[in-house]
């Protein structure tokens, strides 16, 4: 692998994401070694060079200077990524304990690794977290999946890393990384369920489930884990379908 060296992180991860529609990349490093700060950096870079449009993530970001949505589960990304034109992001912090490499057979583990490649065509990129490779699934780990790897080897210096390019059999050091604007919290868990937590099941689609929780319990479209215009979507088919059955009745 051919090593080079350069300082502008900011330069290599535009350089990368402009070079396709859909990048999946892996960062990897002991806890305290900057790996959700960089994450978050990315997506700040691609922000502002509007490489990429919209965001979102399952880590608590409590202020950034653009949206990033906060998606806690597998069936919220996958509406997510299919809503809406343009590129998108989401970062997937912990993925280690959804994926597990113990648990290769698991629900969440087959579902979310048969959804990559298919997400991927909503011109979705997808930039991953873990420790360390032995706690996430192979399948994860493949070339057919990965495009890019990003070590963090040294927790004492956040500001270093090395980036491996898959695709270029490149290997580039990076130096004086910049920390993210961003806000976040770093003691959170960064949970992701194949399926949203905590909705009552009074109906039996799901859709239902979360208008009642909007409109009758008074929880906010964040707090319910979705993307706004998703939300809108599932409104505007429910009261369409409610008027159809009120316009039949009345004929």
């Amino acid at each position: 692998m051919e090593q080079v060296e350069i300082q502008s992180a900011p330069e290599l991860i535009a350089r990368k994401f402009r070079s396709a529609l859909s990048i999946c990349l892996i960062i990897l490093g002991k806890r305290g070694s900057g790996k959700t700060d960089l994450a978050l950096l990315i997506a700040e870079t691609l922000q502002e060079l509007g490489i990429i449009e919209h965001f979102a993530t399952n880590i608590k970001v409590l202020g950034a200077p653009f949206q990033i949505d906060q998606i806690d589960n597998l069936r919220f990304l996958e509406e997510w990524a299919k809503t809406g034109r343009g590129r998108k992001l989401f970062i997937f912090d912990e993925i280690g304990k959804s994926i597990r490499r113990r648990t290769p057979m698991s629900a969440l583990n087959i579902q979310m690794i048969d959804n990559l490649q298919i997400l991927r065509k909503y011109k979705l990129s997808l930039v991953i977290i873990a420790p360390a490779e032995k706690y996430v699934d192979n399948a994860v780990l493949g070339t057919d999946i990965l495009d890019a790897r990003i070590v963090k080897p040294n927790n004492k210096n956040p500001k270093v890393a090395v980036w491996e390019d898959l695709d270029e059999d490149e290997q580039v050091r990076l130096w004086d990384i910049p920390a993210t604007k961003i806000i976040f919290d770093s003691y959170d868990t960064a949970e992701f369920t194949k399926e949203p937590k905590g909705l009552k099941t009074l109906f039996k689609e799901e859709d239902k489930n979360l208008l009642w929780k909007w409109s009758a319990e008074d929880q906010t479209i964040e707090s319910l884990g979705m993307h706004r215009e998703t939300f809108n979507q599932k409104v505007k088919k429910y009261v369409k379908q409610c008027l159809e059955i009120d316009r039949q009745s009345s004929k």
